[in-house]
């Protein structure tokens, strides 16, 4: 007999919200922040340099993520402020700059996403966030969705740069499952990605279900696929009464 379900993990990107249409906004949005602080302190920078450092940095961050080094949002900054040899309150300046960048950034809700957790809610699930930050914080990602009057309805999360590891180590849903008072095969966890979501939280004991209307994540050789599939957030409560009946 399979075990109910008492606790939902959401990732946050292309789960719970999305990024505006178009390649690279959050890294036109860092240029733009970075270039107007760098103008503010008065450091002289040309574009095409300040934009091939911003690049490094990145690519710096996306080498660690995908062997499960983590990264820290901060180390961005060093190597940022390292690189135009700034440091004192002109390396606060730009680095604050670089890391508040996504709050210039229109973000928006995965579909039907508030109507999926009033659901949950009313059956008594408990709900979390398991997100790798990228250079977007816990506490600028937690700032949006209390802007969308969402915030309230998770009771735990987990954001890489407040915990200091990223999916799929145990130890990012160990973290947010633990203020849910839930066990891992009383858990089930959303996301798109099978090497970090999926494949993280199977092996963690939860099951699992890859939300692909924001982004159809084919895999790579070996990577495993969801319990379930959705389509749709609102497939989700029905499926959880399908379970526990």
């Amino acid at each position: 007999m399979s075990v109910a379900i008492t606790a939902v993990t959401f990732d946050f990107w292309n789960t719970l919200a999305r990024v505006p249409a178009g390649k690279g906004v959050m890294t036109e949005a860092r240029l733009r922040a970075v270039t107007t602080a760098c103008e503010e302190c008065g450091v002289e920078v040309e574009a095409e340099r300040l934009a091939a450092v911003l690049t490094e940095v990145a690519q710096s961050y996306e080498r660690s993520w995908e062997v499960g080094r983590h990264f820290h949002p901060r180390e961005g900054v060093e190597m940022l402020v390292a690189e135009l040899g700034v440091e004192g309150a002109t390396a606060e300046t730009i680095g604050e700059a670089f890391l508040g960048a996504g709050r210039g950034v229109a973000l928006g809700l995965s579909p039907d996403i508030g109507a999926c957790l009033d659901a949950l809610a009313t059956r008594g699930v408990r709900i979390g966030i398991v997100c790798d930050v990228g250079f977007s914080g816990g506490e600028l990602l937690r700032g949006f969705l209390a802007e969308q009057g969402l915030l309230e309805r998770f009771s735990g999360w987990a954001f890489s740069d407040e915990v200091g590891h990223y999916k799929p180590a145990p130890q990012i849903f160990a973290a947010a499952l633990a203020p849910l008072g839930a066990a891992p095969e009383e858990a089930m966890h959303v996301g798109d990605l099978r090497r970090t979501d999926i494949a993280g939280a199977a092996a963690h004991g939860m099951r699992t279900a890859r939300y692909r209307a924001l982004h159809d994540d084919p895999g790579a050789t070996g990577e495993p696929e969801a319990d379930f599939v959705l389509d749709s957030h609102l497939q989700l409560p029905p499926l959880l009464d399908r379970l526990a009946g």
